[in-house]
């Protein structure tokens, strides 16, 4: 399983749900014009101008002077849970996955070789630690993204799949510390 390959879904995930949340903003943002229009023209007894009306003639079916304030709101606190679906900043967590995953195919490697050099072994673990803390300040700045209204379910998804991320990780550095520990190779 790729690391990276994983973390692209994980993206293209919360990115597809960026692009929806714009797409229905753009549409929510032409009613709510409309009805500012309707209510406007309610205002100034309007609404049985045919000419003044036409403007806003695909919504006149939906709208209704008792209704229009309602339709209103509605659409505004649509539009306020829909652009909290802000775009994914880069992060840098594609590039330190991928030196990751590249650091731990190597030690993989080296274990499938039976390679015990205690001086191979002490580089596997300089480098292996430099890409680590790379990804760790990524994910830092992931926790700061998705903390802020983190009980969007798009971020939480995204959160889940950046843990998987870190479990599989986890899982393939904990066989690499093993091998080490059984064959006694310190560091």
């Amino acid at each position: 399983m790729s690391l990276v390959r994983d973390w692209r879904l994980a993206k293209k995930r919360y990115d597809a749900a960026h692009i929806n949340a714009q797409k229905q903003i753009k549409s929510l943002n032409s009613k709510l014009t409309a009805a500012q229009y309707f209510l406007q023209a309610l205002r100034d007894n309007k609404l049985s101008d045919k000419a003044h009306m036409r403007k806003i003639d695909a919504y006149l079916d939906e709208f209704t002077p008792d209704s229009i304030e309602s339709i209103q709101d509605t659409l505004f606190r649509e539009l306020e849970r829909l652009s909290v679906i802000e775009q994914r900043p880069q992060m840098g967590i594609e590039n330190a996955l991928g030196d990751l995953e590249q650091i731990l195919e190597a030690a993989e490697a080296l274990i499938k070789k039976g390679d015990v050099s205690a001086t191979q072994w002490s580089q596997y673990r300089e480098v292996y630690d430099r890409g680590a803390y790379r990804l760790m300040d990524a994910g830092d700045h992931l926790e700061e993204f998705i903390n802020k209204r983190a009980n969007l379910e798009e971020k939480l998804e995204l959160r889940l799949d950046h843990a998987a991320i870190l479990k599989g990780i986890n899982q393939r550095n904990r066989a690499v510390h093993d091998y080490l520990q059984r064959n006694g190779i310190t560091g």
